[in-house]
């Protein structure tokens, strides 16, 4: 049975159609949506910048997906489902395992990754949806868009 459905959220293509899914799916299973973010700035933002403008930033971001999870609340909203938004200042990865350990998450729904090849060669990161599928305790579904 699936009664709660996390969908970590960047506000891109890839995490709207995650969203999409769940709303189908929360509605066929009566399950609740936990919409999921983070603002913390990645590791390469992070050692570059000082310690008020990456404040400046995380502040800024905080706001703009605030505003992002109250209107995908409201197309949550409109289709009937019960729902809750998240905005955590963690590394994304783990703090979606963490979150979804911890509120006994049924389901995570999330896009792939958002960077191109070369990005990901250059920056030397992984992907938050491979660390996801790779950590967490109940089943992940990703959407490629």
């Amino acid at each position: 049975m699936i009664n709660k459905i996390l969908v970590a959220y960047d506000s891109g293509k890839k995490s709207n159609k995650a969203l999409e899914i769940a709303i189908e799916i929360a509605k066929k299973f009566d399950a609740e949506i936990y919409i999921f973010t983070s603002v913390k700035m990645p590791e390469i933002v992070s050692s570059i910048a000082g310690h008020n403008m990456l404040k400046d930033l995380e502040d800024k971001s905080y706001d703009y997906f605030t505003s992002e999870l109250a209107e995908a609340g409201e197309r949550i909203k409109n289709e009937g489902v019960q729902f809750q938004t998240v905005i955590v200042h963690d590394s994304p990865g783990a703090a979606i395992v963490s979150f979804a350990e911890k509120e006994k998450i049924d389901m995570i729904t999330m896009g792939s990754r958002n960077r191109g090849v070369f990005e990901g060669l250059l920056m030397g990161l992984g992907s938050v949806s491979n660390y996801v599928i790779q950590n967490a305790g109940c089943p992940v579904l990703i959407t490629k868009g």
